[in-house]
């Protein structure tokens, strides 16, 4: 039987900020400087499966205030130890509603997730209702160059999606959103940096 990611994300609590350091993974550095240029001190962002906080530090050093959902609560404690965070709540992304009013956030992120689940619509249509009017929503994505649609990982036992741009603009259009800009990284899968996986970070605007 397949763990579920909630399982694997709360066994890898611990070691995630040390994990996301030696596979080289700065998603959340790519989406900090594909927003900031749209920031503004005292606005909020709400980081969807803000895990430890890594995704979501930045924006609060940017003098943003944080808010996180996510469905790890071991996640959770971690990020809250780290006392940036103006509100955490557990939820379960894809199956609760996101426990915030509609038109809440100026900032609405998705860093380091989307590649764990197969159907995005939920995101963007959550996340089309908590974001602000001329808001923004940035996010990250798996990309395969072989178009390939998913793979088993040998460590978690998670299947991982890939998604590709044709999937995220119809979603975007679809869900009220404008892409404005979108940028390509490569993130190590393990630490020994024997192979790449190709990610993509978007930034589009509510309309």
């Amino acid at each position: 039987m397949k763990p579920s990611i909630i399982e694997v994300h709360d066994k890898s609590a611990n070691v995630y900020d040390n994990m996301s350091v030696l596979i080289e993974y700065h998603g959340h550095e790519v989406l900090f400087g594909l927003t900031y240029e749209y920031l503004s001190p005292g606005n909020s962002v709400l980081d969807v499966g803000i895990g430890t906080g890594l995704s979501s530090y930045l924006f609060y050093k940017a003098g943003l205030k944080v808010y996180g959902i996510d469905g790890s609560k071991k996640m959770l404690d971690i990020c809250k130890k780290k006392g940036f965070a103006t509100e955490l709540k557990l939820c379960d992304l894809v199956v609760d509603r996101w426990p915030y009013e509609d038109a809440k956030f100026e900032n609405t992120i998705v860093c380091g997730v989307f590649h764990f689940f197969e159907k995005l619509d939920r995101f963007f249509e959550e996340a089309n209702r908590v974001t602000k009017i001329g808001g923004i929503f940035s996010f990250t994505v798996m990309v395969s160059e072989e178009g390939l649609l998913s793979y088993t990982d040998i460590g978690s036992g998670l299947s991982i999606y890939y998604h590709n741009d044709f999937q995220i603009i119809e979603l975007l259009n679809k869900c009220g959103f404008e892409i404005l800009k979108y940028v390509t990284f490569f993130v190590y899968k393990t630490p020994d940096k024997k192979e790449k996986s190709m990610f993509r970070g978007y930034l589009a605007k509510k309309i």
